[in-house]
């Protein structure tokens, strides 16, 4: 009988770790690598940024002089900005320009016939690396920490880099189609592109400072994109 039970036990953890996943979910975006395996790879992920940029990287950094990281700064957030640029426009097809965001009608995945044209499977597979771009954004943070810009990872920046993955992943795996995160895709490729153009442009020297005056602004646009999804 306890053979039984913990047999019976096993195969519960199982299911739940595992098999339920695969079973639920979106049937459109069945077979995305990291998706339906569950969200256990983006907690991961997750997890080892949070415990690096709060404890094990201010830790490494304590006595050491802080990196310039001048050139691979200026590779990564140049390829950003054309990464964001792009997605920009990406997620405007996403809205259908904007009428989608008038659409309250939820997605019909199982019925709707719309769904299984070429350009929704486009639209699955598009926004699925949207969403792996949300994993290299997590790259800012460990050059913040690399270069000793502690003031720079607020509690915000932090919430807004763990909890886009993770409601990213969830997005794909159950809810996909909805309007509002196509709208936060947009709102959010143009803040990353303004912000990437910035510390793309700062990573050429001092020399370019004085044409950088827009420096201000950013974080006000960080706070509006919060402000309106909370994200």
């Amino acid at each position: 009988m306890a053979n039984l039970q913990s047999e019976s036990s096993n195969h519960g953890l199982r299911y739940m770790l595992s098999q339920y996943w695969q079973d639920n979910g979106n049937p459109r975006t069945a077979g995305l690598p990291l998706i339906r395996e569950g969200p256990w790879f983006t907690f991961c992920v997750i997890g080892v940024y949070l415990l690096f940029v709060t404890k094990v990287g201010p830790a490494m950094m304590r006595k050491r002089a802080a990196y310039q990281l001048r050139l691979p700064m200026l590779v990564y957030n140049s390829s950003m900005v054309v990464i964001n640029f792009y997605f920009l426009f990406k997620s405007l097809s996403w809205l259908n320009y904007g009428r989608e965001l008038v659409n309250f009608k939820w997605p019909e995945w199982e019925t709707s016939d719309k769904f299984n044209t070429e350009d929704a499977r486009e639209q699955v597979w598009s926004f699925y690396l949207y969403w792996l771009t949300k994993f290299v954004d997590l790259l800012d943070t460990i050059f913040f920490v690399l270069r000793k810009k502690d003031r720079q990872i607020t509690h915000l920046h932090l919430y807004h880099h763990s909890i886009v993955p993770i409601l990213g992943w969830y997005y794909i795996w159950y809810v996909f189609g909805v309007p509002a995160i196509n709208l936060f895709a947009f709102l959010n490729s143009c803040c990353h592109t303004i912000m990437y153009s910035y510390y793309a442009l700062s990573a050429l020297g001092p020399q370019i400072q004085p044409y950088l005056w827009w420096k201000k602004y950013i974080t006000q646009i960080q706070l509006l994109q919060f402000l309106l999804l909370g994200l």
